[in-house]
């Protein structure tokens, strides 16, 4: 007997929507829509959120490239720079 509201077999377990009778059956149900909202959430986000920025020149530079740099910005003497440069080479 169809009850309003309880579902074809009269209770909350099993019916329409449900993977399989029981509270298992329930539980996975609820999970699985709890990941597919997620993963909807999550690509919704990546959508909409802006440009991520650019990775800066030197971010994945080794040491003697960012050694290189400070160089020829003027932050350290020829001197340092070659003593660094034969540390770094070793």
């Amino acid at each position: 007997m169809y009850r309003m509201g309880l579902g074809q077999y009269g209770n909350w377990w099993c019916g329409p929507g449900m993977f399989f009778p029981g509270p298992l059956g329930a539980i996975v149900t609820l999970l699985f829509w709890g990941l597919i909202l997620y993963l909807a959430f999550v690509l919704i986000r990546k959508i909409f959120s802006g440009p991520s920025t650019p990775a800066s020149p030197a971010a994945g530079a080794g040491p003697l490239t960012t050694l290189k740099e400070r160089y020829a910005r003027g932050e350290i003497s020829e001197e340092e720079y070659r003593r660094m440069k034969t540390e770094l080479e070793q």
